[in-house]
This record gives C-alpha cells, structure tokens and sequence, in this order.
C-alpha cells in the first residue's frame, strides 16, 4: 500500500519478499521431515506435506518480482 504513495517503499518491499523466499526455502533442506525418500528407489525423494507448505513460497517469489519491475519503472518513469 505504502508503494502506491512512495515508489521506493513498493521496491524495498519487493526485495524483502525475495529474501524471505530464500530464507524460508533453505528450511526445505535443513528441517527433518521435509524431504521423503520414495521406497524402493535408491537416491529418489520427494517433498512431504511440510515442504509442499514451503513450496507455496514460489508464489511469493513470483509477486515481489513483479512489485520491484512495477514500482521500478514508476520511479524510473519520468512521468512521476
């Protein structure tokens, strides 16, 4: 909301996102329980219900790059 009114807030706001995805998505590999071995397949593995959870975070992702390349050309427009 505070980008509508200062640019600057929309892209700072953008980047927390993008280090927020990263921070969360280290905890796929570092929480137990996260990553599942398939039975029967050597090496194979798959993401339980708690890194599924984590993987909604692709979304986030996706939405504070889109808030940084909006709020970035209003600042960078010179129709301000």
């Amino acid at each position: 909301m505070a980008g509508y009114f200062k640019p600057k807030a929309g892209i700072h706001g953008g980047l927390v996102g993008v280090v927020m995805f990263f921070t969360t998505s280290t905890m796929l590999f570092s929480t137990p329980g996260a990553l599942i071995s398939v039975p029967g397949i050597s090496g194979m593995r798959y993401m339980s219900f708690l890194g599924l959870f984590l993987y909604k975070d692709i979304l986030v992702l996706g939405i504070s790059f889109y808030l940084i390349d909006y709020f970035g050309k209003k600042v960078t427009s010179p129709n301000k």
